[in-house]
């Protein structure tokens, strides 16, 4: 009983530490990744039901995958409002208190619904963002264009690279790269080219290997771009996983040898007259709050993931365990 008792002393003695560093010094001490949560699709006017179970599950890291708030507006004053609500939300604030946070933004939170690159206000958007993300005031994201960036964590074989794309800032202004813009390509190149990392994640707002469809956007409406994307991630050789968001359902899918891992839809879900479709592109999909959490091992140098679609009652809705062997990933 003594010991227990100290153990938890020592359990909120490190929580209360914890709280008191700025999200820069939380990633910054990171060693290694065992367990990344992330989601997307986050009204801040809504009932948010999964901090809890997020902060019961201690995460290494979450990832913002995009729509984080739900400006939906053409002024500045709405999009930072939209902050600072979602920021007074009490489990919300616990829970960035205790754990580091990236991310990235889709259009909602960019400014409108399919906004694109001509955004009259995207640098001050870009601005509250990474207010928002707690982007210290040396970061290289603040002295450029895009929010794009990179992350490493772990060393030697167990290197765990995540890749934050931007899908807003340069959509639709350079006819030869509509999606991300020639600058965010070379950059890319580079991040890939010299990374000495076992495992890739990319963290794009719009999904990467969904099917066109009509009331959306994917990467499928960009199709050049999309074999780009796909010739770089495969030209090292290493495991690569997308994570992605926006489309208000999540699920694990897989396309011509690659995989994604989608989480969306931790206030809202697709609606109901769309389902029947939805459930005959993806499989097990899935239509209530949720959030993407993923558990790292290793075989040697090889990664083994465990990703899992949870509920707010803490409930795997999904769950598959996948290895990489022959440039894929297969289940096991």
């Amino acid at each position: 009983m003594k010991l227990i008792f100290i153990s938890l002393i020592l359990f909120f003695i490190s929580i209360d530490a914890r709280s008191q560093q700025s999200n820069y010094e939380k990633l910054r001490i990171i060693k290694n990744l065992d367990r990344i949560a992330f989601g997307s699709c986050n009204k801040q006017f809504s009932t948010q039901d999964l901090w809890k179970d997020l902060i019961q599950q201690r995460p290494d890291l979450f990832i913002w995958g995009g729509d984080n708030v739900y400006a939906n507006t053409t002024t500045a004053a709405n999009i930072l409002k939209s902050y600072q609500l979602q920021n007074d939300v009490d489990d919300y604030r616990f829970f960035k208190s205790i754990t580091p946070i990236i991310g990235t933004w889709d259009d909602h939170d960019y400014g409108n619904n399919d906004e694109d690159g001509h955004f009259s206000l995207k640098k001050i958007s870009q601005e509250y963002a990474l207010n928002f993300l707690e982007e210290p005031l040396f970061s290289p994201r603040r002295f450029r264009e895009g929010i794009y960036t990179s992350y490493s964590f772990g060393v030697a074989r167990k290197k765990i690279k995540i890749i934050v794309l931007d899908n807003r800032y340069f959509m639709n202004l350079e006819k030869t790269a509509p999606l991300l813009g020639h600058q965010q390509w070379e950059w890319l190149k580079k991040e890939v080219a010299n990374s000495d990392a076992s495992l890739h994640l990319v963290v794009s707002g719009l999904s990467v290997i969904s099917p066109s469809n009509p009331s959306s956007e994917e990467w499928e409406d960009f199709p050049d771009e999309k074999k780009k994307l796909r010739k770089i991630m495969e030209s090292r050789k290493v495991p690569y996983l997308y994570l992605t968001g926006d489309k208000h359902f999540s699920s694990i899918f897989e396309k011509e040898g690659e995989t994604e891992f989608m989480s969306s839809g931790m206030t809202h879900n697709t609606r109901l007259p769309l389902r029947p479709w939805v459930r005959v592109k993806y499989p097990e999909p899935i239509f209530i709050h949720n959030y993407g959490l993923i558990d790292f091992s290793w075989d040697k140098n090889s990664p083994l993931l465990n990703l899992s679609i949870r509920s707010a009652e803490g409930v795997n809705l999904v769950q598959k365990k996948i290895k990489w062997h022959n440039q894929a990933w297969y289940e096991y």
